[in-house]
């Protein structure tokens, strides 16, 4: 019975470190993906600041010589 008891003793205890495994890679994947949100929202910022003008650009722009 003791033997029992000590191996579900060391199941659990294996099984509490891959939780704790497996919740930190969780938070560092939460982490990223955080980032990578503010990252995206900060390019499609500029990309809205930065078409307007390259589509004025290309209004402005005679066509080349041979149309």
């Amino acid at each position: 019975m003791i033997d029992r008891i000590t191996d579900l003793e060391i199941q659990l205890t294996h099984h509490q470190n891959q939780v704790d495994e497996l919740n930190s890679m969780v938070y560092r994947q939460q982490v990223q993906i955080d980032t990578l949100s503010l990252e995206l929202k900060q390019i499609k910022e500029q990309l809205q600041i930065a078409l307007p003008s390259l589509a004025r650009s290309a209004e402005e722009e005679e066509p080349p010589p041979h149309y």
